[in-house]
C-alpha cells in the first residue's frame, strides 16, 4: 500500500468511526425508530428499529428520552409483529405477549404501510476457501443492495441488486444480478411460539420453500426448534436464468440450552441436510453486546468437520435519509467457516434470518446484561 492510499485509508476509517459513533446520539437513535406509537395512558412504546443489531440500544434511546418515564413499557416490533414487553426500571424484566395481548394490540395500532422508510441496505457477501496448494485463498465476494416492501403485519417482500467485486471461487460470471428475492413472514403464535416461512430466490443459490419453528420462552434457558425445507439450484448466468427441479428436502430439529449469566447457548441439532446428507452439530455460542462469536462440530454420512462463525454490526449504519427514503449499511454481517472442500458436509443455505439467532437478540438475560 503506497503512502497516499494509506492516507486514504485511514482518513476513510477516521470518518466510518465517527459516522458510526454519531448514530448512537439519543436522539439519532430515536429519529431512526419507525411504526413507533407512543401510548401515554398505558405508559407504552411501540416500536420498530432495523438500524441496530443490538435491541438494547433502541430501548436504552427511549427510555432517556422525553417520550418516555421510568415505568414506561417498551414493545419492540419484528415486520410490525410485537415480540414481548419490557420494562428498563426499576428492574429490568421481559412480560411474554399472550394471544389476546397480541389482538389488543393489532386493534389499537392497525397496520400502515407508510409507517416505514423505503428502507435501502448495503450488504457485503464473502464466500471463502483455504487451504489450497496452488492458491491459498479461494474467495467470491459481492456487495449486496437490499430492501424490503412490507406487505401486511408479519409479511414482507425481500430484493435487491447483486454488484459482483471478485470471483475465484467458482464460474459464477462477474454480472450484475438480482439478488435474493423471496417472502417472508414472520408469525407470533403465541407467548412463546414462533414461525418463520420463506418462500422464493434464496441466498447460496438455493431456491424454494423454507419453514421454521421455534419455542422460545424469552425468560426460560431452555429453547427447541423445527426447519424443514424443499429447494433446489439456481443461478444467474450472463444470458439468463438457470434453475433445477426442488428436490432437495432438508428437516432439522434442534434443542438449545441457555447459560445466563455469560450469555452463552449451547445447541444440539440434528437430522437430513442438503443433498441426503444426515447427521448432527453441537454449537457453542457466545453473545456480548454488539457481537456475536461461535464455534461448532459437525458429524455426519458425509464425513465430519468443525468451524466458527460470528456476528458483527457494520458501521457507519445510517448513510443518507429523507423523510420517506433512507440508505444505510445493514445491520449485521453473517459469516461462517468449516473446512470441507467440497464433501458437503452438513450443508445448509441462508434465509434473511434464523428463527434461534434472532430471538435469542431479545432474550431477558441478554438485555437485562447490558442494562448498567
Amino acid at each position: 500500500m503506497t503512502k497516499r492510499s494509506k492516507r486514504w485509508y485511514y482518513l476513510l476509517l477516521l470518518v466510518t468511526v465517527r459516522l458510526a459513533n454519531a448514530q448512537h446520539a439519543p436522539d439519532r437513535i430515536i429519529d431512526a425508530l419507525e411504526n413507533r406509537t407512543v401510548d401515554s395512558v398505558q405508559h407504552r412504546v411501540v416500536y420498530e428499529q432495523r438500524l441496530y443489531r443490538n435491541p438494547m440500544t433502541a430501548m436504552r434511546a427511549i427510555s432517556r428520552s422525553s417520550i418516555a418515564n421510568a415505568g414506561t413499557t417498551l414493545v419492540p416490533l419484528v415486520q410490525g409483529v410485537p415480540i414481548a414487553q419490557y420494562r428498563l426500571s426499576p428492574a429490568f424484566s421481559t412480560r411474554l405477549l399472550t394471544r389476546q395481548d397480541r389482538i389488543a394490540y393489532a386493534d389499537a395500532v392497525p397496520f400502515s404501510r407508510r409507517a416505514y422508510k423505503l428502507d435501502f441496505r448495503l450488504q457485503p457477501e464473502f464466500t471463502a476457501n483455504f487451504g489450497n496448494r496452488d492458491r491459498s485463498v479461494q474467495s467470491k465476494t459481492n456487495i449486496l443492495l437490499q430492501s424490503q416492501v412490507y406487505i401486511r403485519r408479519g409479511l414482507v417482500l425481500n430484493w435487491g441488486i447483486v454488484f459482483p467485486i471478485v470471483n475465484d471461487l467458482d464460474n459464477q460470471a462477474l454480472n450484475v444480478r438480482p439478488a435474493p428475492i423471496f417472502l417472508n413472514q414472520f408469525l407470533a403464535i403465541n407467548r412463546a411460539d414462533f414461525m418463520s416461512i420463506s418462500a422464493g430466490l434464496f441466498y447460496t443459490d438455493r431456491y424454494g420453500l423454507n419453514v421454521q419453528y421455534r419455542h422460545a420462552d424469552l425468560n426460560s434457558p431452555w429453547s427447541y426448534g423445527l426447519e424443514t425445507s424443499l429447494t433446489g439450484f439456481y443461478f444467474f448466468p450472463k444470458d439468463g436464468f438457470y434453475y433445477q427441479s426442488p428436490t432437495d428436502l432438508m428437516l432439522l430439529a434442534d434443542l438449545a440450552y441457555r447459560i445466563g449469566r455469560h450469555n452463552v447457548t449451547l445447541k444440539v441439532s440434528g437430522g437430513q441436510y442438503l443433498f441426503n446428507d444426515r447427521g448432527g452439530r453441537i454449537d457453542f455460542i457466545r453473545q456480548f453486546p454488539n457481537v456475536e462469536v461461535g464455534f461448532f462440530a459437525t458429524k455426519t454420512g458425509n464425513g465430519s468437520t468443525a468451524g466458527f462463525n460470528f456476528a458483527i454490526p457494520i458501521p457507519p449504519g445510517r448513510i443518507a435519509q429523507t423523510q420517506r427514503v433512507r440508505l444505510r449499511s445493514t445491520e449485521e454481517f453473517r459469516w461462517e467457516y468449516n473446512y470441507s472442500r467440497g464433501y458437503n458436509i452438513g450443508s445448509r443455505y441462508k434465509v434473511g434470518y434464523q428463527l434461534d439467532a434472532l430471538l435469542r437478540q431479545y432474550h431477558n438475560s441478554y438485555l437485562k446484561s447490558q442494562q448498567y
